[in-house]
């Protein structure tokens, strides 16, 4: 009996020693009082979405405590209050953070407006801690990048680069900490590159070719991005670019896949990240084939041997696919302004001209009469709907006033993934859904630019066809 009490007593211990571990996120900030809080990562910079780690509400008196659920040292971050903290923890840390005074966030008509980005103050953190490593290499870095600006970046001066990569490299000699070893590689890369934005091919051969991809390394996607971002748009309107081009209209993978690695000597997996990042904007471009395009991103979510590449084309490909003409409209499930919940049900039999806006865009007041006058010449087939980003519906309710027409007006603040669903990128962006719930085009124009034409040869083929 006695051994039976002592193995539960250890069992107890060992149960209790692995509920203590796992990350967690803590602090106290009575400003911040009722405020929830969400923590994510980007484990993959070639899509960008981000994957909640933990989340919870700031009690009365200004505490919190958040569960963080990752397996690997890593970024994680929170946007409020127009900023966006990060940090950098380990799976089994529990780290007390420092919130800057909360101020009211400023308006802006872009849903993926940019953050000010700060590092989450630690407190108690220990001298070979990640984040105090990063402060103040970034405190140096910052300082030696602000004195020879001028020779690196408006000079062009590798040189001058390569004297302050070697000073820093000095001040912050090789530690144990692979994180912190990885962040300096692409920050002394991101130095030289200010020096060689004409002419990357050192910056490629030194810290690309034949390189693992660093999927959720902040300065690693970084200057990934400032040089093959749009490495595929600009490779076609280079001397020989048509050859490119038929290739991306031709969905052609294999021929893409043969002219990075044989032409350029990217291994498969460059190869492929490049393509993946350059879809996005050959597609917005409007300039190339989209069949072709998700052929091409078909080809990689069938065939890639690297699982991250075969998730993220898929999810490029469906991203790209919701608002392709004929898709299945994505769901718009939004409060109106009188707190009642609308979908597409309550537009059925009807086209829908959508538009996402701010009560304070300047191009959307403009619009106003002109979908006044598109909703009564076209009433029986056509309702207005407005989803709108801020939350200055009542303050600027004269702008939304729908006096001799009708119009929806939704409240967009309340669900944030339906710009995610819709792409949307700037204010204001129309669509135009069919009586079907279907799309019928990636986007429309807006009332000033050629609508109604467009409409009204829709609505001609429609009447036609019946």
């Amino acid at each position: 009996m006695r051994l039976i009490k002592s193995c539960g007593f250890i069992i107890v211990l060992l149960m209790t020693h692995i509920l203590v571990l796992g990350a967690e996120i803590k602090f106290n900030a009575p400003q911040y009082a009722g405020d929830s809080f969400i923590f994510y990562t980007i484990p993959n910079f070639l899509t960008e979405n981000q994957e909640i780690v933990g989340e919870g509400t700031v009690d009365a008196d200004g505490n919190f405590t958040c569960s963080i659920d990752i397996n690997e040292r890593m970024p994680v971050y929170s946007d409020f209050g127009g900023f966006q903290g990060w940090l950098i923890i380990d799976p089994d840390e529990s780290l007390e953070i420092m919130l800057p005074p909360k101020q009211e966030e400023r308006q802006t008509s872009n849903p993926y407006r940019r953050l000010r980005s700060f590092h989450f103050g630690i407190k108690g953190s220990t001298p070979e801690n990640t984040n105090l490593l990063i402060n103040n290499f970034n405190r140096q870095y910052n300082m030696q990048m602000s004195q020879n600006m001028q020779e690196i970046f408006h000079r062009r001066s590798l040189n001058k680069a390569e004297e302050v990569v070697e000073l820093l490299k000095d001040q912050f000699p090789e530690t144990d900490n692979k994180y912190f070893e990885k962040f300096k590689d692409y920050k002394y890369a991101n130095t030289k590159y200010s020096a060689l934005i004409q002419d990357p091919e050192l910056i490629i051969n030194e810290y690309f070719i034949d390189k693992p991809i660093q999927y959720n390394l902040p300065e690693y996607s970084e200057l990934f991005n400032k040089i093959f971002g749009t490495h595929l748009q600009y490779a076609t309107q280079q001397v020989n670019g048509q050859r490119i081009t038929i290739m991306l209209n031709s969905g052609s993978y294999e021929q893409l896949i043969d002219w990075l690695t044989l032409e350029q000597s990217f291994n498969i997996e460059l190869a492929e990240a490049v393509i993946i990042k350059g879809i996005k904007p050959l597609f917005y471009s409007k300039r190339f084939n989209t069949v072709g395009l998700f052929t091409i991103l078909q080809r990689i979510t069938d065939s890639s041997k690297n699982e991250t590449h075969q998730i993220a084309a898929n999810r490029i490909f469906n991203e790209l696919a919701q608002t392709q003409y004929g898709a299945i409209a994505p769901e718009l499930a939004l409060l109106d302004i009188n707190g009642n919940y609308r979908n597409w049900d309550d537009f059925e039999g009807k086209y829908v001209y959508l538009c996402f806006t701010r009560t304070d865009n300047v191009k959307f007041n403009s619009h106003k009469e002109l979908m006044k006058e598109f909703q009564n010449k076209y009433e029986d087939d056509l309702v207005l709907v407005i989803v709108i980003e801020d939350d200055e519906i009542e303050k600027n309710a004269d702008k939304l006033s729908s006096e001799g027409f009708e119009w929806t007006v939704l409240r967009g603040q309340t669900r944030r993934e339906v710009y995610q669903s819709f792409n949307v990128r700037i204010m204001p962006t129309y669509f135009l859904v069919d009586p079907q719930g279907r799309m019928a085009g990636s986007q429309a124009p807006w009332p000033d630019e050629n609508f109604e034409m467009q409409f009204a040869n829709v609505l001609r083929a429609t009447n036609n066809n019946h």
